[in-house]
């Protein structure tokens, strides 16, 4: 494990932090949930496109006439950069 010195912008900082708090009730965390992340970046970056599962979340259920709407407005329309 290496220690380190980020700069993060105040709104990135600041969304980890909530995260962080959601999720383990802490924010003593910070570094496991960073790592969480990064490590999921790798996944999705060395991933098929086809094959790739994007999770969102939303704060609320969807109704299955919204997910099919949201399935139709964005079919075809996705781009991937890498």
């Amino acid at each position: 494990m290496v220690k380190t010195t980020i700069i993060l912008d105040d709104n990135i900082y600041k969304e980890l932090i909530d995260e962080s708090i959601e999720r383990y009730g802490t924010t003593k965390k910070l570094s496991l949930l960073i790592n969480e992340k990064l490590r999921n970046y790798n996944k999705i970056k060395n991933t098929d496109n086809d094959k790739l599962k994007l999770t969102y979340r939303l704060g609320r259920k969807l109704t299955n006439a919204e997910i099919n709407q949201a399935k139709e407005e964005y079919r075809g329309k996705t781009e991937w950069k890498q």
